[in-house]
C-alpha cells in the first residue's frame, strides 16, 4: 500500500511541477504576477472567443427555429388545403353517387312497370335501332337541330297569326249573321 502512495505522491507531484513549468509565461523560471496576468489575457482572449462562438450557435440555432417554424406553417396550410379540397371532392362524389342512385332506382321502378313481353319486344328492337342510329348523318342532324329554334320561332308566329285570323274571321262573321 505504501508503495502505491508513493507512486501516486511522485505522479502527483510530476504532474504540479509540469504545470507550474508551464504556467511561467515570461519564461523566468517562477510563477509571478506576469505569469498570472498574461494567463488570465489568454483566459479572457479565449472566453472572448467562445463567447462569439456561443452567439454565432444561438444565432443559428434561432434562424433553425424559425425555418422549422415557417416550414411546419407551410406544411400545416398545404395539409389544410388538401384536406378542403379531399373533403369537397368526397362530397361531390357523395352526391353523384346519390343521384346515380335515384336515377337507377327510377330505371328499376320504370322496368318494373313494364310488361314483361313488352320488354322483350323493346329488346329485340334494340339492334334495330342502334343500326338506324348509326347510319344518321351527324353534322345533318346537327344542322338541322341548329336550326330547329328558328323554325318554332316561325311556327309560333304563323300560329299566332292563324289565331288572330280566326278571331277576325269569327268576329266579322258572327257580326254578319248575329244582325
Amino acid at each position: 500500500m505504501d508503495k502505491i502512495n508513493r507512486a501516486m505522491d511522485e505522479q502527483l507531484q510530476k504532474r504540479v511541477a509540469d504545470l507550474t513549468a508551464h504556467n511561467d509565461e515570461t519564461g523566468d523560471g517562477k510563477l509571478d504576477a506576469a505569469d498570472l496576468k498574461a494567463q488570465l489575457n489568454r483566459i479572457e482572449a479565449q472566453l472572448e472567443l467562445q463567447d462569439r462562438q456561443n452567439r454565432n450557435i444561438m444565432r443559428n440555432q434561432r434562424l433553425r427555429m424559425m425555418l422549422s417554424i415557417a416550414i411546419t406553417v407551410v406544411l400545416l396550410v398545404a395539409l389544410g388545403g388538401f384536406w378542403y379540397y379531399s373533403r369537397i371532392a368526397y362530397h361531390q362524389v357523395m352526391d353523384s353517387t346519390a343521384q346515380v342512385n335515384e336515377l337507377v332506382q327510377t330505371l328499376q321502378n320504370s322496368l318494373n312497370t313494364l310488361d314483361p313481353e313488352e320488354l322483350d319486344n323493346m329488346m329485340q328492337d334494340l339492334p334495330e335501332i342502334t343500326e338506324q342510329l348509326k347510319r344518321i348523318d351527324v353534322d345533318a342532324l346537327n344542322q338541322v337541330l341548329d336550326g330547329l329554334p328558328t323554325l318554332m320561332d316561325s311556327v309560333n308566329k304563323l300560329q299566332t297569326q292563324v289565331q288572330s285570323i280566326s278571331n277576325l274571321v269569327s268576329g266579322g262573321l258572327g257580326s254578319l249573321f248575329g244582325s
